[in-house]
């Protein structure tokens, strides 16, 4: 690794001090060369600007005054790491733990190849550590399913090859500075869900490759941002998104694309067996995303 290399990782609080306090601590024993953090509050409501401002005065927090959504707020993240002379920025949800090497091993893999442009670690759970919740995964754009590899199976090394995979993982993702200065920055219409999978995408046609980095390790406490993925608004966000980034990265005539539609909300519908919400709400989040979608009514729910 080029120890000149300058690496911004970015936090993005919203309403969650608590995590984002042991995610940074985390943070702060990072052995690469160079590396910075930068830590943004999305406009919380609970005080957490003022006690993340006490806890860290030596690192940069920026306020954006409101709920930007994980596009919005991350953008403004990226913007500031790009004007600080960043050479790669790294997007850490704020409900993770690092291994000290994350950051170091994910610039090795940048740096061993140019067309390397966003590049992602390996995922744990945070409350089994030895358990995988993303190693790769596979996307199906022809009928709109995301699949991580290795979820749930415990590592006992059999994904430990750094690989290009289809579908890049916002929980913890780096991307170089050429990338998003060819590609632009995450979509902010898409204010949380699927803005990783199309930012993917627009790399890939820019000419770059989504990898896998197994050596860089992350521990995740799974959707705490949000209240965990059994919320009815996550159905609304991931059907209304994934039909947008579907469609725009990938389109299809009429009768293919209605198919892949249906596809998309018969998964979503199936995902309630799995979920804990009442079955009549998440019917409901299901069909008023789909109607936004047509309506095109995206960024933050209103």
């Amino acid at each position: 690794m080029q120890s000149g290399a300058k690496v911004f990782t970015v936090v993005l609080n919203w309403n969650g001090s608590g995590d984002t306090i042991e995610c940074v601590e985390s943070l702060k024993k990072v052995t690469c060369p160079n590396h910075n953090i930068l830590i943004v509050d999305n406009g919380s409501t609970d005080g957490s600007e003022g006690i993340l401002r006490n806890r860290f005065p030596e690192i940069t927090l920026i306020q954006t005054g409101r709920n930007l959504g994980y596009a919005g707020g991350n953008n403004a993240g990226i913007m500031e790491a790009l004007k600080r002379g960043a050479d790669y920025i790294i997007l850490l949800n704020n409900d993770t733990v690092v291994d000290p090497g994350f950051a170091g091993e994910l610039v090795t893999a940048a740096q061993a190849d140019k067309r390397n442009g966003i590049l992602c670690s390996k995922v744990y759970f945070y409350d089994r550590p030895d358990v995988i919740w993303y190693a790769g995964a596979s996307f199906y754009t022809w009928l709109g399913w995301v699949r991580h590899r290795g979820f749930n199976q415990r590592d006992s090394g059999q994904f430990d090859t750094l690989e290009e995979t289809e579908r890049p993982c916002g929980c913890s993702m780096m991307v170089a500075r050429e990338l998003c200065e060819k590609t632009g920055l995450l979509d902010d219409e898409y204010f949380c869900y699927s803005e990783d999978v199309d930012w993917g995408m627009r790399a890939r046609k820019a000419g770059f490759r989504v990898m896998y980095v197994p050596a860089s390790r992350v521990w995740h406490k799974v959707s705490q941002s949000t209240g965990g993925v059994s919320t009815a608004g996550y159905l609304y966000y991931s059907v209304r998104n994934n039909l947008r980034c579907l469609n725009i990265n990938s389109p299809l005539p009429l009768v293919p694309r209605l198919f892949r539609e249906a596809m998309v909300i018969l998964t979503s519908l199936l995902s309630l067996f799995t979920m804990n919400i009442p079955k009549a709400t998440g019917i409901k989040r299901i069909f008023m995303g789909v109607r936004d979608y047509h309506k095109g009514r995206f960024g933050k729910k209103v």
